[in-house]
Formats: C-alpha cells, structure tokens, sequence
C-alpha cells in the first residue's frame, strides 16, 4: 500500500479551484469534450510531481490530438497491402533495429519514473517515444512507396513495435489502448491488455542510437534547405555532406528514403 501526493490544481489565474469560485471544470463535460484519455493526459501534462497543477483545457485539447495521433498510425499499418514476395529493405531493417534499441532505452527510463513515483515524468517519456519516434520517424521510414505494399517481415515488425507501446501507454490511456489491442487481431479475455506484459529491455544498442540522432539531423536541416528554397519533395537532390568522421554509412539507405536524393556523397 502507498500513498501517492499530488500538488494543488489552480485555474490558469493560480486560483485554487473551489465551487464557490466556480472555476472548478465538471469532469463529465471534459471527457465528453476530450474523452476519458484525453483529460488522463491532460492532468499529467499540466504539472509535474509535488508541484501545483495549472489545470488549463488546452492540456485536454493536447490529450485528446495525442489519442486521434495513435489512431491514426493504427490506421495506417492497417491500411498497408502486404506481400509476401518482396524482401525488407535496408532502411526498413536498420530502422527497426534502431527503434528496438530506442525503446529498451525509453522502458529503462520509465521503470525509473515510476520507482520514483515521478508519473507525469514516466508519461511524457512515453509520450515522446510514440510521438516523435515510432510516429514521425520509424513510421516514415517504413511505410512503402504511394499503391506499393509493404514487405511481411517489416508489417510483423511494427505491429509487434505497435503492441510494445500499447503496453507502456496502456497505464495513462487505458481505453484507448485496450480497443486498439483489440482491433490488431482477435484476442480472448485473459489476453487482454490490461493484464498483458510489460514490454522486454532488449538492449540499447548507443552505437546505433547515436548514428540515427546523426541521420536525423542530416534529414532535418535538408529538409529546412529544401523548404526554405522551394525544392518540391518530388525532385530528386544531389547531396554531399561533410564531417564524415562523425557519420557511419550505415543509415545512408534511411536518409535516401526519407530525402529523396539521387545521390549522396561524403
């Protein structure tokens, strides 16, 4: 048995919410607004452990885009055609790998949060895991060419990836998570979510942590290089790159598919 304490919920002001002020916001019109996850993630992201909360709606509306932002990766691995008959690409494979490594690394954080109580701590951990790197780059990375399906071993790949972060989601967006666990494949009861396994450290692998926040970098400021003198995605670019004592070779295949580039030279 534990206790756990959280700090003071304040309105916007730093009021303390009370009925007799009237700032105190009814929970069944918020989930009604945002959905039950939502204000879960709301709550969390207004404050940190031992400190007052800021409660401010505009943290529900961030809950709420973080629930429709899983849904629709869901949605988009569902939505690939498979086959069976094209092999997985390089960049598929490294990025897979990498992702693995990424996750042990983000497991070892969170089970440190949450031995220190320090939940709002443990969910944005998570919160950027699946935002930023299972969203808005492992997905990319993976997802094939416009009409083209996707190789069975990469698909099994980022549905078991998909189920691992269910899994550390699952206590900050329970409801969410448990129909999505759901909706992968036919599961019976004691299979639920909500009795499942906590996702394994399988290593974490610096080495290649460290050659993709390299890569990402690279992409990013091509991409900025790209925006800021209006070269359309669907032109293919001539790239060379210096500093190659920093940069392995190995994510080359990575920033080809995400850059689309004709040829890429150190």
């Amino acid at each position: 048995t534990g206790v756990y304490l959280t700090g003071i919920v304040r309105d916007t002001q730093r009021r303390k919410m009370s009925k007799s002020l009237g700032n105190s916001p009814e929970p069944l019109e918020l989930i009604e607004k945002f959905g039950a996850d939502g204000v879960r993630v709301g709550m969390l992201l207004a404050g940190s452990d031992g400190n007052d909360i800021l409660f401010d709606e505009a943290y529900c509306a961030q809950g709420k885009a973080f629930a429709h932002k899983i849904w629709n990766a869901f949605r988009l691995i569902k939505g690939w055609e498979v086959s069976e008959d094209i092999q997985q690409p390089a960049a598929s494979k490294i990025a897979i790998d990498w992702y693995r490594a990424k996750l042990s690394q983000a497991v070892v954080e969170i089970d440190d949060h949450f031995s220190k109580y320090r939940i709002s701590d443990a969910m944005m951990s998570t919160y950027k895991l699946i935002w930023d790197d299972f969203c808005s780059w492992l997905l990319e990375i993976v997802k094939p060419g416009y009409q083209q399906p996707i190789d069975s071993q990469t698909l099994q790949a980022i549905i078991d990836l998909l189920e691992d972060n269910l899994r550390l989601l699952n206590p900050f967006m329970p409801f969410l998570t448990e129909e999505i666990w759901h909706a992968i494949k036919p599961r019976a009861k004691e299979e639920a979510l909500i009795v499942n396994s906590w996702p394994k450290i399988t290593g974490e692998n610096n080495d290649l942590l460290q050659q993709f926040d390299i890569c990402f970098e690279i992409v990013s400021g091509l991409r900025s290089i790209r925006k800021d003198r209006n070269l359309p995605f669907k032109d293919a670019i001539q790239v060379q790159i210096i500093n190659k004592e920093k940069i392995s070779d190995k994510t080359d295949t990575v920033i080809a598919k995400l850059l689309n580039i004709s040829s890429l030279e150190y």
